[in-house]
């Protein structure tokens, strides 16, 4: 097919597979980085917030778009691994304030400057207007696809016969 015959879904098609190409990426990246430390590239994601600020599990969910069990798991293997404390929430009894230990602070230290040696290899040849641009474009496309939703989203809550089914943990989507 030429590429003047292909639609504007085929090329939006594209742009899914590249994105869930690169996520893939940077997720394998992040484990084979961390590993060396007995960590997973979630476990640095969860410590990367809590080094930010103490937070609750929920707080730290929110800001990642994780369910707050996974991110339960996660602070309890942290937790076991000595990498971050729990301290006491003067506003909620039941939900402490993860933060990182001294040894998780060491630990993060050490991937922060693992990962900026990474990007200058993944940054090498770019120049910040290219980087800009198509983060500028993502956005846009970002934007766009949030209000896509809310349309769907509001007409199958006003159709009572539709059923959403429950997304367990991450929400994937699946390229066919």
């Amino acid at each position: 097919m030429a590429a003047s015959e292909r639609s504007p879904d085929d090329a939006f098609q594209d742009v899914l597979l590249a994105l869930f190409q690169l996520h893939g990426r940077v997720l394998e990246a992040a484990d084979v980085m961390s590993g060396g430390f007995g960590l997973t590239g979630a476990r640095w994601q969860v410590m990367k917030v809590a080094a930010r600020q103490a937070l609750t599990v929920s707080q730290i969910a929110r800001r990642l778009g994780l369910k707050r069990q996974s991110v339960q798991r996660t602070v309890d293997q942290l937790a076991g691994q000595g990498l971050v404390e729990l301290a006491p929430n003067a506003d909620h009894q039941r939900a402490s304030l993860v933060g990182l230990s001294a040894e998780g602070k060491r630990i993060l230290t050490a991937l922060e400057s693992r990962q900026q040696a990474w990007l200058v290899r993944c940054l090498r040849g770019l120049d910040r207007g290219e980087l800009e641009s198509l983060a500028g474009s993502l956005g846009g496309l970002s934007e766009r696809v949030e209000k896509a939703t809310s349309r769907e989203r509001r007409a199958a809550e006003s159709n009572p016969d539709s059923r959403r089914p429950s997304a367990g943990g991450r929400r994937r989507l699946v390229a066919a």
